[in-house]
């Protein structure tokens, strides 16, 4: 007996208007392919997990309202901080996916929230836990760093706004490490990006700091 295929919605996010999900959308639809999925909408947004509100997230709603339908059975994503940064929040949108009987599958651990019965997962759920809140504790160490940095500047009586010559060094910065950049516009993680440039996760967050702090700041080339 031929078994039915698992319908599936590929789920992709980026932070800010300036970076490409098409890396993520092609990794989720070779997935899909080669795990023999039917791919029954594809759902990806552009905006900052970790600013903006559940609220102000319809293209999570639309995955929620397919949920609901019955219509799907997996959400694929290339990892589980593309359905938010916030480990809570992560948490919340894994849990109501599996109240529907939908599982959450992150290709980067290779593992659904859910068993083929439609019972959680319990060496999913470990992992996926650990993995959430190392992703929040990534993003708070990132802004506690800006704004530590900019509170020492007031102190030192330094003028409110961008000191002279930084913008002059966040460029060098940029421009030492252009694969960094590539790669930070295309999505992934601050580990990912470290092993890829064989450089320390402190140089990705710098540099992430430095595209943060000046975004007007684009490569030549």
């Amino acid at each position: 007996m031929t078994q039915e295929p698992i319908p599936v919605v590929l789920f992709a996010r980026v932070s800010s208007e300036a970076q490409d999900f098409g890396r993520q959308l092609r990794d989720l639809q070779r997935h899909a392919e080669r795990a023999g999925c039917q791919v029954v909408a594809t759902i990806a947004e552009k905006l900052s997990g970790s600013r903006r509100s559940r609220a102000k997230r319809p293209d999570l709603d639309q995955l929620l309202s397919l949920a609901k339908s019955g219509k799907v059975r997996q959400v694929l994503v290339t990892e589980l901080s593309r359905l938010g940064r916030r480990a809570r929040e992560t948490r919340q949108v894994v849990e109501e996916l599996a109240d529907l009987k939908v599982s959450v599958y992150a290709l980067n651990i290779q593992l659904g929230s859910l068993l083929p019965s439609g019972q959680p997962n319990p060496i999913a759920r470990l992992i996926m836990t650990v993995l959430m809140e190392v992703d929040e504790m990534e993003t708070e160490r990132l802004g506690q760093r800006i704004r530590s940095g900019q509170e020492k500047a007031y102190a030192a009586g330094r003028q409110k706004g961008r000191p002279v010559g930084t913008t002059q060094a966040e460029s060098k910065l940029v421009l030492k490490y252009p694969k960094v950049v590539k790669y930070l516009h295309n999505g992934l993680t601050v580990r990912e990006i470290a092993g890829l440039c064989a450089c320390s996760t402190n140089t990705v967050l710098k540099v992430k700091a430095a595209l943060v702090t000046s975004p007007a700041i684009t490569l030549s080339s």
